[in-house]
């Protein structure tokens, strides 16, 4: 008689090192668990970056950034190309160092420090100055370090994922970091930023880097100064769009000038469609095409001189042009003045 145990989906298994468990568990994501599963299920197989890309159904891009953080986490070693699970005596015991233990005993290549080879008082400082001004962003090391002891942190990461649709990569999560560590921004504001931004369709991480700096740069630090701030830019979105319906524009992102200027006409100086549109109508009488600075320039004239309705503009138009006609030396000629080439993008 022959005798055999059903074990099912037990009957083919791999190992899974407990390190994985015990240290990174809670700070490697979705991708970076799949990818290193799925290299050791393959372990000894050949593969490509294709291969991996497409059997965990994500951008090579990611695949490759997600084994990276194994890499820089000593669990994997890369040796010629060529992957393999890192010795024993080069895995950090806290799992966080990502620098084998091998590589610290590498001479490092700066000379010696001597007093002829040591800068002057002077040029240190302006050189320390410098690096001051933009500092390097954290390395995938630092960032394990901050999830596991700070919960903030890991909230932050794990909230980033839901409100930008996708797995950030370690250098996105980094620059989150960087964000909070270097611009001051505390997490329950980048949380409020990543959801505006999402919100306008602008979830590149170099824009979200570029205005989580301005909102360092502002002190925009707290959720009351954060809600004023969205408020704003939502009234200046707002701005932009109804001039970009008023003068036919076809539907766009506007950009940061336009809106700029929007917010100036719409919410600053109180200009309504019809005012604006008759601005927009004189450009390009006069000039045959758009310009900003041109139209800018008209309504700057009416808003110092009190002009609010069409009405008025257009009373003011006639008399200018009754002034010009009565005197024999005008000394102020309206559409002169509009005409004139000093607006000219």
């Amino acid at each position: 008689m022959n005798y055999r145990i059903n074990l099912g989906a037990w009957n083919s298994v791999f190992a899974v090192p407990c390190s994985i468990v015990d240290n990174h568990i809670k700070l490697a994501g979705a991708a970076q668990l799949k990818v290193l599963l799925w290299l050791l299920r393959h372990a000894g197989d050949d593969f490509t970056d294709d291969d991996m890309a497409r059997a965990l159904a994500m951008s090579k891009a990611d695949a490759r950034d997600s084994m990276q953080y194994w890499i820089e986490t000593g669990i994997i070693a890369v040796d010629d190309g060529a992957i393999a699970p890192a010795s024993p005596d080069t895995i950090p015991a806290s799992g966080f160092t990502g620098v084998n233990v091998e590589r610290e005993s590498e001479p490092s290549s700066l000379p010696p420090a001597t007093e002829q080879n040591l800068p002057d008082a002077a040029p240190a400082q302006k050189s320390e100055h410098k690096l001051l001004s933009r500092p390097q962003k954290p390395d995938p090391t630092h960032l394990a370090e901050r999830m596991a002891s700070d919960e903030s942190i890991a909230f932050l990461m794990r909230e980033a994922d839901g409100i930008l649709g996708r797995i950030t990569s370690n250098s996105d999560k980094c620059t989150l970091l960087m964000i909070n560590e270097y611009d001051g921004l505390p997490v329950e504001v980048i949380i409020m930023l990543l959801q505006y931004l999402q919100d306008i369709g602008k979830t590149n991480m170099k824009y979200i880097e570029k205005v989580a700096s301005s909102w360092g740069d502002k002190e925009i630090t707290t959720v009351e100064r954060a809600e004023h701030e969205i408020v704003r830019l939502t009234q200046g979105r707002n701005a932009a769009r109804i001039v970009e319906q008023t003068f036919g524009l076809e539907p766009h992102s506007p950009t940061d000038n336009e809106i700029t200027r929007a917010e100036r006409w719409v919410n600053e100086w109180h200009f309504a469609a019809d005012m604006i549109r008759e601005a927009y109508e004189r450009c390009v009488d006069a000039k045959g095409k758009y310009i900003p600075k041109y139209v800018d320039s008209i309504l700057k004239r009416w808003h110092d001189s009190g002009i609010e309705t069409l009405e008025q503009a257009m009373s003011d138009k006639k008399n200018k042009k009754q002034q010009a006609v009565n005197e024999y030396e005008p000394t102020y000629n309206l559409e002169a003045y509009e005409n004139s080439s000093i607006f000219d993008e």
